[in-house]
């Protein structure tokens, strides 16, 4: 009796095993919008993973064939339910109207910045909007910030919000005076997995300010408020260029600043994570990327394990390319042991390696995004054609990136 019951239980579990969830083999690279398919350029890959799984990839679609302010663009989107091996079509996300006269903020929207709460199905998008181009926006004729929030997952969308006068006004008591321009990063936004006041976990964002630099912005509400993280009289560089964020092991903030031939990197260091006190340190490049060219590109922690001795350690990834023309988009990485390797951003700067080349040929603009099984999903420009890219996703092991040194 005992034997057979036995029998049937050692069935059964086997079976439920059987159907429990498997790792998801790894599929070659997919164009996920293909550049030109009906005359329209696409450019600017922003990609998170919801809380359903789902990889939600957003880009502009340029009728204007040129950055947002120059003309009419809308933002398009597409899903993955299997982790990037298949692919919806590309639908609207978010439209612009071109046939307002003046310089309305929805106007057009371009550069998409995207974050998805892993607690709900909420997902936060920011764009900039409006026609005017960043580097002739002045406080009075601007471009502007524009919020527009999903419900479910990123399947549908709420009408468009401006956020100019909102961001704006964080500067005018400025020592440096008004900012003139803000331009929000496009890309992954970063949420915090260890600071949460009231109903979300923290979300961060770089903005460039003309005139000015570069500051980071947080949110409690999931972006309906945003504040400065540090002072408004000493931004964490004064290059006021595309920057990500992301979130250190000991909850501090990391500033990843896109420079002409070079990337730099600043901490800020949290005295009272709650009411966001602290300060930055020093703005410093990272030798090893020295020649790289002047473009976004993405800043992603992972988790690791060290194949030489087993160690587990965090691994920090940064996409960029590897040379200083727009070509050869590839994956810088850096160990971090502990905290004496970024505690401090002169520590931090140090010791990054050349990881993984996605292109061999034209490509640009790029994306990183952190996936449940541990992998990471990769989303880039690549293959120029005229004034657009296709936008190819590709996923890949901690392994692939470093040449077999970390899994």
């Amino acid at each position: 009796m005992y034997r057979k019951l036995l029998i049937s239980l050692t069935a059964a579990l086997a079976a439920f095993s059987a159907c429990g969830p498997k790792a998801v083999p790894i599929a070659p690279q997919v164009t996920v919008f293909e550049n030109y398919s009906t005359g329209v350029p696409y450019r600017i890959p922003a990609i998170d993973q919801n809380r359903r799984g789902e990889l939600v990839a957003l880009a502009d679609y340029r009728y204007c064939h040129s950055d947002i302010g120059f003309g009419a663009i809308d933002l398009h989107m597409a899903f993955s339910s299997d982790l990037g091996a298949g692919w919806t079509a590309p639908e609207l996300m978010a439209a612009g109207d071109s046939t307002l006269a003046g310089n309305e903020f929805n106007y057009a929207f371009g550069d998409p910045s995207i974050v998805a709460d892993r607690r709900s199905d909420e997902v936060l998008c920011m764009s900039c909007g409006g026609h005017v181009p960043w580097y002739l926006s002045k406080r009075d004729s601007l471009q502007s910030p524009v919020r527009h929030r999903s419900h479910d997952g990123g399947h549908t969308w709420e009408k468009a919000e401006d956020m100019a006068e909102a961001v704006y006004s964080l500067f005018d008591g400025r020592e440096a005076g008004p900012a003139q321009g803000i331009f929000f990063t496009s890309g992954r936004m970063c949420q915090s997995r260890q600071i949460k006041v009231g109903k979300y976990y923290r979300i961060y964002t770089a903005i460039p300010t003309r005139p000015g630099g570069t500051y980071v912005l947080y949110s409690d509400d999931f972006g309906e408020q945003w504040k400065v993280l540090g002072s408004i009289d000493a931004p964490p560089s004064a290059t006021a260029d595309e920057s990500k964020c992301e979130e250190l092991p000991d909850g501090n903030v990391l500033l990843s600043v896109r420079k002409p031939g070079a990337r730099g990197f600043n901490v800020f260091t949290y005295t009272d994570r709650e009411k966001a006190e602290g300060s930055w340190g020093n703005d410093v490049n990272a030798t090893a990327m020295n020649g790289v060219n002047a473009c976004n590109g993405a800043l992603l922690l992972v988790p690791a394990r060290r194949v030489s001795d087993g160690r587990k350690v965090r691994l920090a990834l940064q996409s960029i390319t590897f040379q200083r023309s727009r070509t050869d988009v590839g994956i810088f990485f850096k160990e971090l042991s502990g905290p004496d390797s970024y505690d401090e951003s002169e520590d931090f700067a140090e010791g990054w390696q050349k990881g993984i080349r996605l292109s061999d040929h034209s490509s640009a603009y790029s994306d990183l995004v952190l996936l449940r099984d541990g992998t990471v999903g990769a989303f880039w420009e690549d293959g120029l054609k005229e004034d657009g890219f296709d936008l190819i996703y590709r996923r890949l092991s901690v392994s692939d990136i470093t040449g077999g040194l970390y899994r």
